[in-house]
């Protein structure tokens, strides 16, 4: 199995295991941010989390842009992803559009 499947795979989960996880809340609550915020900074432990996962989408982000423009990769598909989903379906995504690009100066490593 090659990484570029791997990483097809990875997007598949990482983007089901979030809304499988989220649908009872959201089904009850519907999306409100304005409900959704304070939850999610209702204790010190999970805005730690809340934040470490908002610095760590907007600077794959960056990257996804300013690397996939070098590389001519459209990055708007995996920054919509992390904005609907979140990281775990957005980088997975960025890096299987990266595989599909083939080029010369990435280092090619077989996954075994």
């Amino acid at each position: 199995m090659n990484r570029k499947n791997i990483y097809l795979g990875m997007t598949i989960v990482g983007t089901l295991a979030p809304v499988i996880v989220g649908a009872p809340y959201l089904l009850e609550h519907g999306f409100n941010p304005a409900h959704l915020i304070p939850v999610i900074f209702s204790t010190p432990v999970s805005a730690a989390l809340g934040i470490n996962i908002i610095i760590g989408c907007i600077t794959l982000a960056i990257l996804m842009h300013t690397e996939g423009r070098e590389l001519g990769i459209k990055t708007w598909p995996p920054i919509l992803a992390i904005a609907i989903v979140g990281i775990s379906s957005g980088l997975p995504l960025y890096l299987y559009l990266r595989e599909r690009v083939n080029t010369p100066d990435l280092p090619q490593v077989r996954v075994v």
